[in-house]
C-alpha cells in the first residue's frame, strides 16, 4: 500500500495523536512543540521512519523533562544530588537516541551517487568555484574604482585655467 501521495503534516499527525496536553503543562507543551518542529527541519519529512519520529519525539521529551527536572532543583535544593543523576540519565539516553539518528541517516545515504569523485575532483571544484568568487570580487572592486574615479573628475578640473600656469 505504501505511502499516499499527499500524506497529512507530521506536525498534525503529532498534535491530533499524541496526548502531549495530559504529559506536559502549557509551557512545557510550547517547548515540545517547537523542538518538534527544530528537529523536522532537519529532516525531509519524505525520508522520515516511524524509528526516526520516535527519536525525535524522546530526544523533544527528554529536553522537557530535563528543563522540568532542573527548575524543581532549583527550588528545592535538597533534590539536587538525585536530579542530577536523573539529568544524567537523561541526557545518556538522548545522545543514544541522537546516534540512532544519526546511523539511520548514514545508512540512507546512496554511497554509488558519491563514489565517483575524487579528491582531485574535489579540489578542481574547489578551484573553479575560488576562481568565479575571487573574479566576481575583483569586478566589483574595478566597477567601483571606476565610479570613484568618475566622481572625483567631476570635482578636479585640473589647473589649466590658472593664471599662473
Amino acid at each position: 500500500m505504501g505511502r499516499p501521495k499527499k500524506p497529512p503534516e507530521i506536525k498534525d499527525m503529532l498534535k491530533k495523536y499524541l496526548p502531549v496536553d495530559e504529559i506536559f503543562d502549557k509551557e512545557e507543551k510550547e517547548m515540545y512543540e517547537g523542538l518538534i518542529s527544530v528537529y523536522l527541519n532537519d529532516f525531509d519529512e519524505n525520508q522520515l521512519s516511524a524509528h526516526d519520529m520516535d527519536d525525535l519525539m524522546g530526544i523533544a521529551m527528554n529536553k522537557v523533562l530535563e528543563m522540568r527536572l532542573l527548575k524543581a532543583s532549583r527550588e528545592d535544593p535538597t533534590l539536587h544530588i538525585e536530579i542530577s543523576s536523573a539529568v544524567e540519565k537523561l541526557r545518556k539516553q538522548t545522545e543514544k537516541l541522537k546516534e540512532n539518528l544519526a546511523a539511520r541517516r548514514r545508512d540512507r545515504i546512496d554511497p554509488k551517487k558519491h563514489s565517483g569523485l575524487s579528491i582531485v575532483d574535489l579540489a578542481v571544484r574547489f578551484d573553479i568555484d575560488k576562481k568565479s568568487e575571487m573574479y566576481e570580487k575583483a569586478k566589483k572592486l574595478r566597477d567601483e574604482e571606476e565610479e570613484l574615479k568618475k566622481e572625483k573628475a567631476k570635482f578636479f578640473k585640473g589647473n589649466k585655467g590658472d593664471i599662473d600656469s
